[in-house]
């Protein structure tokens, strides 16, 4: 942590948020690489395996698999090795990861790649938006939050970019090198203020305020507060982990991050993103599909660009509501398009355009919404005490519901059709939007105190707040 002239508002704090998202970079090339991959090592006979399309389905699908079971060892993590620690720590995992799906001689190896890789994955999701969300004052931390998406995306857009010019060991190898560079850089980078409050260091706390917000800043009224929000905590009666997860508050956030991570999952985001070429293919014999998958990996970008720009003015429940319902139409409309191609393929002759205007629109509105949201307000909801464990708990659900997703995605389409499984992730879509409506609380502009009475008290969230 350097001293660097001071240019503009914000401006040390958006270079940490930066910085650490710069991680969740290296994981959008994770979650990016098997479209572009797939059809390569499927049909094309890349890499030093011959697999069988159940055996790629489950290397794509170990990915979310090692997201879960790292989820809550995370948790812990975050409360012993504190934030900064427990992020560098998983450099090592996500790059053994690539050195392994890169030089893999059997099976198994490609597995334990995808595995290691999502333990990474599922450690950035949680421990990113925590730290972004401690070292952000209250009015950009909407903003500096959506990061988290924003590079996700970038990730996976450089995934379908670099895979249209170079092979799947080249592409390996760049997705490796990117990797290589995040340590370094995330290093110079400092742990969160009540990181350091907590374990004592109230000096080195007040230099890192000082250094985030800015020389006008008043950093010691600031600790000081912090400081006895701290002291307020552990002066109350000892408390089990189980009663402090049940309190009104926490069962409140819970029930909001879960139901937000759980219809996340249910749109169909990472089936459609894993199977994006596969899907292009199906709709038609003419559509350049690495150019589709760029196109739709550059729209989702897009939308998290100006998720970005709006989630500080707009809040976060409307972002949500108006990103599920065009999710929903979306949907609906590929339902309608894969009906007409089964069925009368002569009325979508000329509308082949179709599919990949309307998965456009579902990654873009997805990145508005319910892309960045869940993981901005997952480092906003949850109180000092409980937010490790309970930030676990989401990104659990969130990871075990992706593998859920990526293993049934085929067997759906076998079962219901391409139409039949674009209406069923249309109708989560219309059920997310009423869960929001009924369930999730406005963050935007509100201190973490002021958050946590909002979800202590018994009124519907929909109602007119004063």
């Amino acid at each position: 942590m350097g001293k660097l002239p001071y240019y503009f508002a914000h401006q040390n704090q958006y270079i940490a948020a930066l910085a650490a998202s710069y991680g969740v970079l290296t994981i959008g090339m994770v979650f990016g690489w098997s479209a572009p991959a797939g059809p390569q090592i499927l049909e094309n006979g890349e890499g030093n395996l011959n697999l069988t399309d159940d055996q790629f389905s489950w290397t794509i699908a170990f990915m979310p698999i090692g997201g879960a079971i790292a989820a809550i060892p995370c948790g812990m993590m975050l409360k012993s090795e504190g934030r900064k620690n427990t992020i560098l720590f998983f450099v090592l995992p996500l790059l053994l990861g690539w050195v392994l799906l890169t030089w893999a001689q059997a099976i198994v190896m490609m597995y334990l790649a995808r595995l290691l890789q999502g333990f990474a994955a599922g450690a950035y999701s949680m421990s990113v938006p925590i730290y972004i969300g401690e070292i952000a004052d209250q009015r950009i931390r909407g903003t500096v939050g959506s990061f988290f998406q924003l590079m996700l995306n970038l990730g996976m857009l450089m995934s379908f970019s670099i895979s249209a010019g170079v092979n799947v060991f080249q592409l390996n190898i760049i997705s490796g090198f990117i990797v290589l560079l995040f340590g370094p850089i995330f290093m110079l980078m400092p742990e969160t203020p009540s990181c350091l409050l907590k374990r004592g260091h109230k000096t080195k706390a007040v230099e890192t305020l000082k250094w985030l917000r800015g020389p006008k800043c008043d950093a010691f009224y600031e600790i000081e507060q912090l400081q006895l929000e701290q002291d307020a905590l552990l002066s109350q009666p000892k408390k089990s982990m189980k009663k402090s997860l049940f309190t009104p508050e926490t069962l409140s956030a819970l029930l909001a991050m879960i139901g937000l991570v759980t219809f996340l999952q249910m749109s169909g985001i990472n089936a459609v993103l894993f199977y994006a070429t596969d899907i292009f293919m199906n709709a038609s014999d003419s559509l350049n599909h690495e150019v589709a998958t760029i196109i739709v990996g550059a729209m989702q970008f897009f939308g998290t660009l100006l998720a970005a720009f709006t989630v500080d003015r707009v809040g976060r429940r409307w972002l949500l509501m108006i990103s599920a319902i065009i999710m929903c139409v979306s949907h609906v409309v590929l339902g309608v398009y894969f009906h007409l191609l089964q069925n009368s393929p002569a009325q979508v002759e000329n509308l082949e355009w179709l599919p990949v205007f309307a998965l456009s629109l579902f990654v873009t509105m997805f990145s508005i919404g319910f892309g960045p949201v869940p993981w901005i307000m997952i480092g906003e909801v949850f109180a000092i005490d409980v937010k490790d464990l309970a930030s676990s708990l989401a990104t659990f659900t969130s990871y075990a519901l992706s593998f859920m997703m990526t293993k049934t995605f085929n067997p759906l389409r076998n079962g219901l059709g391409e139409a039949g499984t674009f209406w069923l992730f249309g109708g989560f879509c219309m059920l997310g939007a009423i869960f929001v409506f009924l369930f999730v609380p406005e963050t935007k502009g509100k201190t973490f105190d002021q958050i946590q009475k909002r979800l202590a008290s018994s009124k519907v969230y929909f109602r007119a707040e004063k």
